[in-house]
């Protein structure tokens, strides 16, 4: 101890210092986990701030974006007159820190079901990548492992290894051609200090989401963990299950109402499948934990993201808030979840048809198909004849993702698949 402790290069207290004390406090197992980044984080009350308390200014000469001095938004025409049905103010004005707020409390009714354990306000991120990535920023480093599934999506090794630098513990999706329960424990049993533990369902490539009593020994082992562990569960594909009996709802809620000490529940979702907007880039993230612990953390994810993105585009969340308010979404929704049903039903009786295995698969986008030989020389081989799948070395498989592609094509698809796979 030099004196100095928690105090700036001009002496002053340094606010991520306290709350780092205040997270020690009143979520130790949180405080635990942050990453040396993390630990620095905090939300200055700067220009942000100023501008928020402001805002019913009668002269408002705060923030630098250009108003009509009341407030009102003065686009371009010539990019004004591509908007219709929302104000201008919703669309070319910046969103506050953190997302619109309506837009905010939107999601989160969206999410809730009545009884739901408590939760924060989502944050709103550029998409889902961006929700991962603050994840990362503030909970991952060398010192962390990062409990994740295989085969997974490639970009965790990108969000938390490349970037981070921390351990990756790849924990199997699959044994013997059947969900492996077990394979997160054995994972966890590992960890050294701290883990930020993936959770995936439906799963992408896998196209997998289990049953709950398949899901039970993931949660038991989580809850008889020895170590602060962070539970992010990448809801990406909440909705699309196309086979009864398993998971609708996402973990997160039941990690939440668990209530244990060592976890801190986060969940990522967006606009992007659920809504089928995958230009939008609206994603958010949901902290399962309340009071001045939820402010501490909400305050260094406003400044992780402060100091990267900023806030997200301001067009793309007035369009999902209004979707969100259209009396007929659910419908809407419904109907193309049973288009992709039966492209998952017409994929499936292709493969029985032509006795191509896969991998279990029963929701989300895709269908993995385990492959003898080079994934990638089968891949070129489709490609030449006009068909286009995704090859994945690591996972010794081809992914087919069947939410694009008709019907009609899925037969010829397989047809092509089984002839390079004799």
């Amino acid at each position: 101890m030099t004196g100095q402790e928690g105090l700036d290069t001009q002496g002053f207290m340094n606010p991520a210092d306290a709350i780092n004390r205040t997270l020690e406090r009143h979520h130790p197992a949180a405080a635990a986990c942050l990453s040396d980044l993390g630990r620095r984080m905090y939300f200055p009350r700067g220009i942000p701030v100023q501008a928020e308390e402001a805002k019913s200014a009668r002269i408002n000469a705060t923030i630098g974006q250009f108003t009509d001095g009341r407030g009102g938004a003065m686009p371009l025409p010539a990019l004004a007159r591509h908007i219709s049905g929302l104000s201008l103010e919703s669309v070319f004005l910046y969103s506050p820190q953190g997302g619109n707020r309506a837009l905010r409390s939107a999601w989160r009714e969206h999410i809730t079901h009545p009884g739901d354990p408590p939760f924060t306000e989502p944050f709103v991120t550029v998409g889902l990548t961006h929700g991962l990535s603050l994840v990362s920023d503030l909970f991952a480093d060398p010192e962390t492992d990062v409990v994740l599934p295989s085969p997974g999506w490639g970009n965790y090794n990108l969000i938390f290894g490349a970037r981070r630098g921390a351990r990756l513990l790849p924990y199997p999706v699959f044994r013997d051609g059947r969900f492996a329960s077990e394979a997160l424990g054995e994972a966890l049993a590992k960890v050294r200090r701290k883990a930020v533990v993936i959770l995936n369902f439906p799963g992408n490539p896998t196209g997998y989401t289990p049953t709950e009593a398949e899901l039970a020994p993931m949660l038991d082992a989580i809850a008889k963990a020895d170590k602060p562990l962070v539970v992010v569960t990448d809801d990406a594909y909440t909705g699309f299950v196309f086979e009864p009996g398993h998971l609708t709802r996402s973990p997160f809620f039941a990690l939440c109402a668990a209530g244990h000490d060592h976890v801190l529940p986060i969940k990522i979702d967006g606009a992007t499948k659920e809504l089928l907007y995958f230009g939008a880039r609206v994603g958010f993230l949901t902290m399962g934990v309340e009071g001045v612990a939820a402010e501490s953390l909400m305050d260094k994810l406003a400044g992780a993201a402060r100091s990267t993105v900023s806030t997200a585009p301001a067009v793309s969340q007035a369009m999902v808030l209004s979707a969100l308010g259209d009396p007929s979404l659910s419908e809407q929704q419904a109907a193309l979840v049973e288009v992709s049903a039966k492209r998952f039903v017409a994929l499936k009786a292709g493969l029985d048809k032509y006795g191509i295995e896969t991998l279990p698969f029963n929701s989300g986008f895709f269908a993995l198909v385990p492959v003898k030989v080079d994934p990638e020389r089968i891949r070129q081989a489709l490609l030449a004849e006009g068909v286009g799948v995704v090859a994945l070395p690591a996972a010794q498989a081809i992914r087919i993702a069947y939410s694009s592609t008709t019907v009609e094509d899925l037969d010829l698809l397989v047809q092509a698949l089984a002839r390079n796979l004799r």
